[in-house]
């Protein structure tokens, strides 16, 4: 089994990774340590089922890395903390969560259409 958590070195994110983890399930993160952080998912950076990965949602680049696998589990927990900035400026809430969002599920469809790859 291998989940994908985006926003994984976040707090809530690390919570789930490190409880996936321990459930000796293969996890890998995907976060662009805006809010969170290496020093919440330490612990776990040398584990042979545990990958990071920085990246952004909203980077068409980025985004390329998340189509080259296939998870069984995807938790989306990438999102802008900060609540009080969408009364001033609401585009970054919409790009942020909206358009990531979208992005997410838009690179899940495209590997999900992708015929499997066998392994060597």
């Amino acid at each position: 089994m291998h989940a994908f958590v985006t926003g994984g070195a976040g707090f809530i994110g690390s919570y789930l990774v490190d409880a996936l983890i321990t459930n000796r399930i293969n996890v890998s993160v995907f976060d662009n340590l805006t809010s969170g952080t290496l020093q919440n998912i330490k612990q776990w950076l040398n584990n042979p089922n545990f990958t990071f990965v920085k990246g952004d949602l909203l980077n068409p680049a980025d985004n390329k890395k998340l189509e080259q696998r296939h998870y069984d589990l995807v938790f989306h927990l990438a999102a802008n903390p900060e609540v009080r900035v969408g009364s001033t400026n609401p585009d970054i809430h919409f790009q942020q969560n909206i358009v990531a969002t979208h992005n997410l599920l838009e690179s899940i469809r495209k590997t999900k259409n992708k015929p499997a790859q066998k392994a060597s």
